[in-house]
Parts: C-alpha cells; sequence; structure tokens
C-alpha cells in the first residue's frame, strides 16, 4: 500500500469513527433512526420494497437518506477539487463507501454505550434482521460489492492485494479502537 492510500484509508476510518459518534448522539441507544421524527416511507411503495431488500430488511428513512447521500457527497468531493474523474476512480469511491457504511455501523456499537461488542448480537439488534457467523448479513453484502467495485468486476490481482490491504488496515484501527474502548470503558450517554 502506497502512502497516499494509506493516509486516504486511515483518514476515511477516522471519518467512520466521527460518524459512529455523531450517530450516537443523534440516536443514542434507539438504533436505525427508531425514535426520531423523521419521514418513513410507506413501506408497501416499490421503492422501499427495493431499499428494504438491499439492507436487510431495515426501514427507508429520511435521516439515513440523508445521511448517506451526506457520506456520498462527502466522497466525491476530490472530484471537485481538482482530482480527474473517471469511470474507474467512480467504481473505487463507491467501494470506499461500502467499507465505510459497514466500519461506522459496526463502530457505533463499539463505542455505543448501551452497547460494546458484547451486546453486537442479533439478540440486542433487532433491526439487522439476519445474522451470519456474528455479524449481520448485510456486511458481507457490503464486503462483496466493495470488492467487487475496487476490483472494477476483474480478475487483477494488484487491485485485489491493495483492497486486502485497506481491509486488513480497516481492520486493525477497529481493532485498535475496541482494545482502547476496553482500557478506558465509556459511560452511559
Amino acid at each position: 500500500m502506497n502512502l497516499d492510500l494509506f493516509i486516504q484509508t486511515l483518514y476515511l476510518f477516522l471519518f467512520c469513527l466521527w460518524l459512529a459518534a455523531f450517530e450516537i448522539q443523534i440516536e443514542g441507544k434507539h438504533g436505525w433512526a427508531a425514535r426520531l421524527p423523521t419521514w418513513r416511507a410507506n413501506p408497501d411503495k416499490w421503492y422501499a420494497k427495493i431499499y428494504r431488500k438491499m439492507m436487510g430488511g431495515k426501514e427507508l428513512t429520511g435521516y439515513h437518506l440523508l445521511v448517506f447521500s451526506s457520506v456520498l457527497i462527502f466522497l466525491h468531493h476530490p472530484y471537485f477539487a481538482g482530482q480527474g474523474w473517471s469511470w474507474f476512480s467512480e467504481l473505487g469511491t463507491l467501494s470506499f463507501f461500502f467499507l465505510i457504511s459497514i466500519t461506522w455501523d459496526f463502530l457505533w456499537f463499539v463505542i455505543n454505550p448501551h452497547y460494546g461488542v458484547w451486546r453486537f448480537t442479533s439478540e440486542y439488534i433487532g433491526w439487522h434482521k439476519k445474522w451470519f457467523l456474528f455479524m449481520p448479513i448485510s456486511y458481507y453484502y457490503a464486503l462483496a460489492i466493495s470488492a467487487l467495485l475496487y476490483l472494477r468486476f476483474s480478475l487483477n490481482l494488484a487491485l485485489f492485494k491493495e483492497w486486502l490491504a485497506i481491509i486488513g488496515l480497516f481492520s486493525v484501527l477497529t481493532l485498535m479502537v475496541v482494545i482502547l474502548i476496553f482500557i478506558f470503558p465509556k459511560e452511559k450517554i
């Protein structure tokens, strides 16, 4: 991994951590905007059904539409600040969006005083409907989509190694946050 990609990955991880902390301040222990006064799509509408299918059974809310689109806008900033845009760079940007989504979601549980690592289970988290091997199934889908986008739907071994290095760095940084939470326990919000 070159230095620029290392710094970019570190920066995006810190963004994930910030998003998790920000959302905890908004949602508290009530995840997926359960108690927010936000617009909620009629579950019978076609777009709500597609969203629910893509998001592992979660409902479409105005809050989540805005927060996800804000992240996408943030990730596209470099293209408006002089970086050249191409379809290949766009696929990389979208790949990072999926990595950010699952990292930020997991960190929400890790640093949330009402959950923590030990409560990251289907028993405590009702809005993640389907689980497999200790993780919501939507995390696996997001990882697969991220890989496909980063690889540009090819079998490029160099890109795959680079993507694995990014996943590895995200994982090490997440583990560091988990360890810090154990060393410095958090108080209830």
